[in-house]
Order: structure tokens, then C-alpha cells, then sequence
């Protein structure tokens, strides 16, 4: 296991630069996630801790303390976020790819009955492109758009287990 380590020049690059409130209640910073994002991405080994380094003249111990429940709290939100998003998006796709396969089934089956009706032909005409649309577009959702909803549910699921701490930056 090894430490991801982050240089700041100040505990405001945790956070949005729009918020007034104090650490314990501000919204975290798009690009700090991104940047701890990155390095998930491109990271070989597992990391077991988040290290935050600052110039030891601006470092305050009661501030580290409420930015670290801070980030914590934030973490575990987000990765329960995510856990329920990915749920829903895959309910939703799986429920999609049902109804287009019930249909077709449908559609083959009245195309099998063999009436000609006008009744008959223009339930086909609309069901087909129907099913058509809701198969491709559930497997768009499951196999695409899944992927991205994992991997963001991930990230926040080991960001949620590290430890975090506070360092020196080496002049």
C-alpha cells in the first residue's frame, strides 16, 4: 500500500473558491477531485493514505482536523451517491432491455398470427422501432454509460477508506 500525496499552497485549494463558509461546511474544490481523479486513474498500486502537504508556516492543527471529518464526510456521501446512482442506472437499463425484448416477442408473434388487418399492421409498424430503440438504447446504458458511473462510484469508494493526514512541504 502506498500514500497519494498532494501539494497545496493553502487549505482554500481544497475548496470552491465561491464558498464563504468554514472548513467543516464548504463545498470541495472541482479541481482538487479532479486531481485526486487523475491520480486514481493513472495509479499502479493502491493507496491506503491521503497525504496533504503544506509549508509549515501555513499548517493549523485544529483546521486539519476539521478539513480531514470534512473530507471524510464528503467521501463517503459521494461514494453512496454514486453506489445509488449506479443501482438506478442499471434497474433502469435492465428493465429497458426487458421491455424491448417483451416487444419484439410481441412483434414476432403478431407477425406470425399471419392477419393482414390494418389493425395488426399498425401495431407492427410502431412496435418495432419501439423495441428496436428501447434494446439498443438499454445496452447503450449497461455497457456504455455504466462504466463511467463505476468507475466514479470506485474512486469515491477508496477515497472514502483513506486515512488523510497533513505534512511539511520540503523547501
Amino acid at each position: 500500500m502506498e500514500e497519494l500525496s498532494l501539494w497545496l499552497d493553502g487549505y482554500d485549494d481544497i475548496y470552491s473558491d465561491f464558498d464563504p463558509r468554514g472548513y467543516s461546511k464548504r463545498r470541495i474544490s472541482d479541481d482538487f477531485l479532479f486531481e485526486l481523479q487523475q491520480a486514481f486513474k493513472y495509479r499502479k498500486e493502491r493507496f491506503n493514505k491521503l497525504l496533504l502537504l503544506l509549508p509549515e508556516e501555513r499548517r493549523d492543527e485544529t483546521a486539519e482536523q476539521h478539513i480531514t471529518q470534512r473530507l471524510k464526510l464528503f467521501f463517503s456521501q459521494q461514494c453512496q451517491s454514486w453506489r445509488e446512482n449506479y443501482r438506478k442506472k442499471r434497474r433502469n437499463g435492465i428493465i429497458m432491455l426487458s421491455a424491448g425484448i417483451l416487444i419484439m416477442i410481441i412483434n414476432i408473434r403478431l407477425s406470425l398470427i399471419g392477419t393482414s388487418s390494418i389493425p395488426v399492421s399498425t401495431i407492427r409498424v410502431f412496435m418495432e422501432p419501439a423495441g428496436w430503440f428501447l434494446l439498443w438504447t438499454a445496452m447503450e446504458r449497461l455497457f456504455y454509460e455504466l462504466r463511467e458511473v463505476r468507475r466514479q462510484r470506485d474512486v469515491f469508494r477508496e477515497l472514502s477508506g483513506l486515512s488523510i493526514g497533513f505534512g511539511n512541504t520540503e523547501k
